[in-house]
């Protein structure tokens, strides 16, 4: 039997965690699916994840891949994220507490090429 792979996306559920995971304190590369509130997570993306997800070694202790809402951005005044929404999801990465790429709308192989660009080694 397969091993069983644990849910590939998560949701920031306030701002402490929020915090943490962009913390430099994180080794792991930060991939936040950031959206509007009206439209939700981008659910074209799950098999994207779920294939990264089966493809890496070690995925879950080199990758975090969460879902953000824009109106969470402005509670949590986090000023990295100083754009205004618009209907288009944004997928920004985070590494080591530095905000280190973002690419705009659900370009999969622009995420994909990025997550492979910015994939750390097993601590």
């Amino acid at each position: 039997m397969p091993p069983k792979v644990q849910q590939a996306v998560n949701v920031i559920k306030d701002e402490e965690m929020f915090l943490n995971l962009i913390s430099s304190e994180n080794k792991k590369l930060v991939l936040l699916d950031v959206h509007p509130d009206w439209c939700g997570p981008c659910e074209m993306m799950h098999p994207t994840y779920k294939t990264l997800q089966t493809s890496i070694d070690d995925f879950e202790k080199r990758v975090d891949i969460y879902t953000l809402g824009y109106s969470k951005i402005v509670t949590y005044k986090h000023d990295k994220f100083n754009r205004e929404p618009t209907s288009k999801p944004r997928f920004v990465f985070y590494q080591e507490g530095r905000l280190v790429d973002e690419v705009q709308g659900a370009d999969i192989p622009a995420i994909i090429e990025r997550v492979y660009k910015y994939l750390p080694m097993v601590y």
